[in-house]
């Protein structure tokens, strides 16, 4: 009886602990310069589909950054987020998405160039 209250006293913190423990998230300039470092440096499979120029001519009214949870149950249950960031220059618009603690890239929407 008691070793099975020891465990208790000690799963219980562990739990709480990692379900209320929270990495700071990136701000949203820094995920903005990481998508143009995406979108300009493209992962080596897609360098030979993806060409993006004029970037620098885009105004910050056709940046947009939106913090979106990450699918998946266990995702859901430890909140977890990514970062959605969407570039609108011409007439297309590219969106990247990217880890929200790491700024790791995930995946990138839109037209390819």
């Amino acid at each position: 009886m008691k070793k099975i209250i020891l465990i208790g006293l000690v799963f219980i913190p562990i739990m709480f602990f990692l379900y209320f423990y929270q990495s700071p998230i990136i701000t949203s300039g820094e995920a903005i310069n990481n998508a143009e470092k995406y979108l300009l440096n493209p992962p080596e499979e897609w360098k030979n589909s993806i060409s993006f120029n004029g970037l620098e001519e885009v105004p910050p009214e056709n940046i947009s950054v939106y913090l979106t949870p990450k699918p998946g149950y266990w995702n859901e249950i430890m909140n977890n987020m990514n970062w959605e960031v969407t570039f609108k220059y011409n007439v297309q618009e590219s969106t990247i998405v990217m880890d929200a603690y790491t700024g790791e890239f995930i995946n990138l929407y839109g037209p390819l160039g």
